[in-house]
């Protein structure tokens, strides 16, 4: 059997968590969250485990496994043909570019700077435009120059047409999709970090947005929150914004009103024009 481990790569607050969650909610996957983490100071390897008080099946002995055998260990002990990894940065997908014990496949997530800056905002964060620019443009570098087998994915895209997107990616991946999957919260999910989309499943999610998580746990949707929250400068400022509007033509995306989307062949006669 071909085993594969998936890479999430993206900018922070994209939603990375909830596309690891729905693809690792597949019968053949395993989410196994922020993997990187486990090797960082004093890591709590599963939290699902930690909130039972009982010893992890998948992670008791991760501070014994060295970091460049902790896919091979997982995908080992779970007998899952495919690993998510949702670690997200760039300097843990290079320790493993050479890794030939599993087929290795990547994802970017890209989801609109307006969301990004709401986020931002809701935790008292400036909102940096060039910092998310030169995120994405970085993944897509490393993905472009060492010839990765990749994907793009948009939030937005995901969020609307969730079948159609999921089915995309499993036959990528090699799987038949499962429903089933999108109800990622049905499943047992083990491994390190903690968040809204982990809400669903976790108890212990605190943050300044904890209350708007509880109220929509186990039930996928598309968060617009940046529509009603986002002030209308700063929408029409991220709009405006030269860099990134380099940065959309470069990669062929446009905004709409609720996110990203691919640069429509109108769009581009009309912006030629």
């Amino acid at each position: 059997m071909q085993r594969t481990v998936v890479f999430v790569l993206s900018a922070n607050y994209s939603g990375s968590t909830w596309l690891s969650l729905l693809l690792g909610s597949h019968s053949q996957a395993f989410y196994v969250g922020e993997l990187n983490k486990m090797f960082h100071d004093d890591p709590v390897p599963c939290r699902l485990c930690e909130e039972r008080g009982v010893p992890c099946p998948v992670f008791h002995d991760a501070d014994r496994i060295k970091a460049k055998n902790i896919h091979d260990a997982v995908l080992q002990r779970t007998g899952a043909k495919v690993l998510v990894d949702n670690s997200k940065t760039l300097s843990w997908s290079r320790k493993f570019l050479a890794e030939e014990r599993f087929q290795r496949k990547y994802i970017h997530l890209i989801r609109d700077p307006r969301a990004i800056a709401y986020s931002l905002q809701l935790r008292d964060k400036p909102i940096k435009l060039d910092k998310w620019v030169k995120k994405n443009r970085e993944i897509r570098e490393f993905l472009e120059t060492h010839h990765l087998d990749y994907q793009q994915v948009l939030y937005n895209e995901l969020a609307e047409n969730m079948d159609a997107e999921l089915k995309r990616l499993c036959e990528w991946l090699g799987l038949e999709y499962e429903p089933a999957q999108k109800a990622y919260w049905n499943a047992e999910h083990h491994g390190p970090g903690r968040n809204g989309a982990t809400a669903g499943f976790l108890q212990q999610y605190v943050a300044s947005d904890a209350h708007f998580y509880e109220q929509n746990k186990q039930r996928n949707f598309h968060d617009l929150r940046w529509k009603t929250q986002l002030s209308a400068e700063n929408r029409q400022a991220i709009r405006e914004h030269a860099g990134l509007q380099t940065f959309l033509h470069d990669f062929g995306l446009e905004f709409d009103e609720n996110g990203l989307r691919p640069r429509t062949t109108q769009s581009e006669m009309t912006a030629a024009d």
